[in-house]
């Protein structure tokens, strides 16, 4: 009979009470991150981001060919061409700006919103001599090609660029093609979507989530205990070791940026490796930080917690009769 309790209750805890406790913290410690649009475009305002969209490493990352327009161009080519061309803040404002009308659209209960391209259209523009003389400096080879579609149904037909400044030029004229087909307003989502969201702000609302997430699963795991045992300090000890456990957890992947550089493993492409980029780690090593940082002191205040549910255990006496505490 004892050992069926016992079994019944490590699997309440088990299917219930430790996916919503784990739930919980996880919630609470993404919370910070990502609970409204400020906080979030701090992945975007820091000066590591621009110092990535300014980096060698963006060069490295970029694909052999890039299409744009009706051409398809060398993309390690083009990527420089547009890190000389077009300045990091219209790249920043733009991303930040997204985040900005993402949250908005979300908050009126919109699932699509729509992203103001005009002012980096306006910066590609304004930089597109300095985009083709770049693009012309670091082709792959003398006199690069790129390649136009043809007819519908018709594969791909190379075209020589002409040197010197008529090969700029039909760079440029490419290049102010693809900006102008692109609309001053770009539809993200599916227009008329909604979603349903909580009108209070993100980081209410998910303090709120967590909040019932933890009580939900502090209930059921005290009520796995004292369903699979009838002394107390058993009780107090069972309790203690699980809400360790998922507390153990979080506080894992709270210390893993800080232990294991992120990225280190990543393989971009068969001859490039993430670690071997700088700028690129740097960056993944912020926003591991940054978005892994609540994570930490959930979990310390879960083990902290579990662990004076332990030690009170301790400091209970023997039940009459008992000489050793053997679970």
């Amino acid at each position: 009979m004892k050992g069926l309790r016992r079994f019944l209750g490590f699997a309440l805890y088990l299917c219930m009470a430790f996916p919503l406790m784990l739930g919980g913290l996880a919630v609470a410690s993404l919370a910070p991150a990502a609970g409204d649009s400020a906080a979030l475009k701090t992945l975007v305002v820091d000066p590591r981001f621009s110092e990535l969209l300014r980096s060698p490493d963006l060069v490295t990352m970029a694909p052999e060919t890039l299409r744009l327009g009706g051409a398809t161009l060398d993309g390690k080519a083009a990527t420089a061409a547009f890190q000389a061309s077009v300045p990091t803040s219209a790249v920043v404002d733009a991303a930040g700006g997204a985040i900005d009308a993402a949250y908005e659209a979300f908050a009126r209960g919109d699932g699509f919103f729509y992203l103001d391209a005009a002012p980096l259209k306006a910066a590609v523009r304004t930089g597109a001599p300095t985009f083709a003389s770049v693009y012309a400096a670091k082709a792959a080879r003398t006199g690069s090609e790129a390649k136009a579609i043809g007819e519908a149904g018709q594969t791909e037909t190379p075209i020589a660029l002409p040197p010197g400044d008529a090969g700029k030029a039909a760079v440029e004229a490419v290049l102010l093609g693809a900006v102008a087909a692109q609309p001053d307003s770009i539809l993200v989502g599916e227009a008329g979507s909604r979603i349903e969201l909580p009108t209070v702000s993100w980081s209410l609302a998910a303090s709120q989530a967590s909040l019932w997430l933890l009580l939900s699963g502090a209930g059921l795991c005290f009520a796995s205990v004292m369903v699979s045992d009838g002394d107390w300090r058993r009780r107090l000890g069972k309790l203690g070791s699980r809400i360790i456990a998922p507390s153990a957890i979080v506080l894992s992947i709270g210390l893993l940026p800080r232990l294991i550089l992120p990225g280190q493993a990543l393989r971009l492409s068969p001859d490039v490796a993430a670690s071997e980029l700088p700028a690129l780690m740097d960056y993944l090593r912020f926003v591991a930080s940054r978005l892994g940082g609540g994570f930490l002191p959930a979990g310390l205040i879960g083990l902290g917690v579990g662990t004076a549910f332990a030690s009170v255990k301790r400091a209970l006496p023997l039940p009459d009769g008992d000489e050793e505490d053997l679970d």
